[in-house]
């Protein structure tokens, strides 16, 4: 049987039904606003990596643990499922980092390569970056800057691609108590244009917004342990709308994209 899905229904959830999510999970939420906040402050406190490596691990267990309490508040009380959430977590940083970097790399190389084709500029391994920086400028209103704007654009297709398609691991994960990445894939086939609407308002606009507002709010702050420290702390409050319907969203989406239960075996 086809599922149907509305990409509106999953806005809807998305937002109202992580809201609701929050409130259980505010106790997560601040340890994860006080493990950012000391991993801010830990980058600028000069020494050796050690206090930085201890805050990172801090701040992605207590990420994985309002993760996983969001998902809970959302579909249910399963027992455990922390352990394999930061299993599927790990398995999916490892894959968009093998995808990214090649991306990255590419779209590093290739304005060199389009600036030399065009022949304007004339760069070597020593040319200054302003000089550079002029360069590129100056190539992108011409056909190769045209090029290199559609391989951007393929980049982040193959980017996104991945992300929506892997929309349901973490609900997934928490659910049936096993770490679940790419065995997810067929759940979202076919369903990506209205998985890619109700993502634009569920994901990349509070994560737009959140980004904006931390950019406006670092000027304001002191150029201090205390300041990097609430920097921390407010970027992961920023955030929160992000987290919150993003979440909120893959629930709704696994709810109705998860497979039925297979039939018991007859005798």
């Amino acid at each position: 049987m086809t599922v149907h899905i509305s990409a509106r229904n999953l806005v809807l959830e998305g937002w109202q039904h992580g809201a609701r999510a929050l409130g259980p999970n505010l106790r997560w939420l601040g340890l994860l606003v006080l493990a950012g906040a000391a991993y801010s402050a830990s980058l600028h406190i000069g020494g050796n990596i050690a206090a930085p490596f201890a805050m990172a691990v801090l701040t992605f267990a207590a990420g994985l643990q309002f993760s996983r309490g969001l998902y809970v508040s959302l579909i249910g009380r399963r027992p455990g499922g922390l352990l394999q959430l930061a299993h599927a977590n790990l398995a999916v940083y490892l894959a968009f980092l093998f995808i990214g970097f090649f991306v990255a790399f590419f779209l590093m190389i290739l304005p060199g390569i389009l600036i030399e084709a065009r022949g304007t500029y004339t760069l070597d391994q020593d040319a200054p970056p302003e000089l550079v920086q002029r360069a590129l400028l100056d190539m992108m209103p011409s056909a190769y800057g045209a090029f290199y704007l559609l391989v951007a654009g393929v980049g982040l297709w193959i980017v996104s691609f991945f992300a929506l398609r892997l929309t349901l691991y973490g609900a997934a994960t928490v659910d049936q108590g096993k770490a679940l990445v790419f065995q997810t894939f067929p759940w979202t086939r076919n369903h990506l244009q209205k998985l890619t609407l109700a993502a634009l308002a569920t994901h990349v606009a509070p994560f737009a917004a959140g980004l904006a507002a931390n950019v406006a709010l670092r000027p304001l702050l002191p150029d201090s342990v205390v300041g990097y420290a609430l920097q921390g702390a407010a970027g992961i409050v920023l955030f929160t709308p992000f987290l919150v319907a993003g979440h909120g969203m893959a629930a709704a989406a696994y709810r109705r994209l998860k497979p039925p239960p297979a039939p018991p075996p007859v005798d």
